[in-house]
C-alpha cells in the first residue's frame, strides 16, 4: 500500500514537473517565433544579396542566464556568416539574440499568461505581442543599428559578399525558423 501511495505522489509531482516545463517552453517559442520573424523580416527587407536566412534552435543556457536563437545570414555565392559573438580579424564583440537581448520581457503575470514584449518596434520602443501570432505591421523594426552594425563588419570581414543596405532588399531570400528547444549551451555548428 505504501508503494502504491509513494507511486502516486511521484507521477503527480512527475507530471505537474512536465507540465510547467511544457508552459515554459510554450512561452519560449511564442516568443522566439515572433523575434525570428523580427530579424529575418528586417534582413530580407533592407539587404540585397542575401540568398537565405537560417536559425539555429533555441538554446536555453541559465550557467549564463541565457535563451538565446543564432541568426545566420547566406549570401548569393553561398557564404555563411552568423550575427551576433565575435569577429577575431576587427576585435568586435555583437550580442546575442534572445534574453537578455532582444526582449523587453519574457514571462508570465500573475495569473499565468504570457507576456511578450519585444525590444524594438517600428517606431524604436519595445512592443507587447503577448496575443500575436505573426509578426504585427506595428513591430517590424524600420531601423536596426545592431544588425546594421553586424551586418557591415561580416561583409568587411569578407565573411559576407555581395549583400549591401538598399530598399530593394532579398524578397525572395529564402527563411527557415526554428523553434526546437535545446538545453545547455550553443552547439559548434552555431557559434
Amino acid at each position: 500500500m505504501i508503494g502504491i501511495l509513494f507511486l502516486v505522489i511521484a507521477l503527480g509531482i512527475g507530471g505537474k514537473f512536465y507540465m510547467d516545463r511544457k508552459k515554459v517552453d510554450d512561452l519560449y517559442r511564442h516568443g522566439f517565433s515572433l523575434l525570428e520573424e523580427q530579424i529575418a523580416t528586417y534582413i530580407v527587407e533592407h539587404y540585397a544579396g542575401v540568398s537565405k536566412v537560417e536559425f539555429s534552435p533555441i538554446y536555453v543556457d541559465w550557467s549564463i542566464d541565457t535563451i538565446e536563437t543564432v541568426p545566420v545570414i547566406y549570401d548569393q555565392s553561398g557564404n555563411r556568416a552568423i550575427l551576433g559573438g565575435n569577429i577575431r580579424s576587427q576585435n568586435i564583440s555583437f550580442s546575442g539574440f534572445g534574453v537578455p537581448t532582444g526582449f523587453y520581457a519574457l514571462e508570465f503575470n500573475y495569473s499565468g499568461k504570457q507576456i511578450i514584449y519585444l525590444g524594438a518596434s517600428r517606431d524604436g520602443g519595445e512592443i507587447d505581442v503577448s496575443t500575436e501570432n505573426r509578426l504585427p505591421e506595428e513591430a517590424k523594426l524600420s531601423k536596426s543599428t545592431r544588425i546594421d552594425n553586424n551586418i557591415e563588419a561580416l561583409v568587411a570581414d569578407n565573411q559576407l559578399q555581395g549583400v549591401v543596405k538598399n530598399a530593394v532588399g532579398s524578397p525572395d531570400a529564402e527563411i527557415i525558423y526554428n523553434v526546437k528547444i535545446i538545453r545547455g549551451e550553443v552547439d559548434d555548428e552555431w557559434q
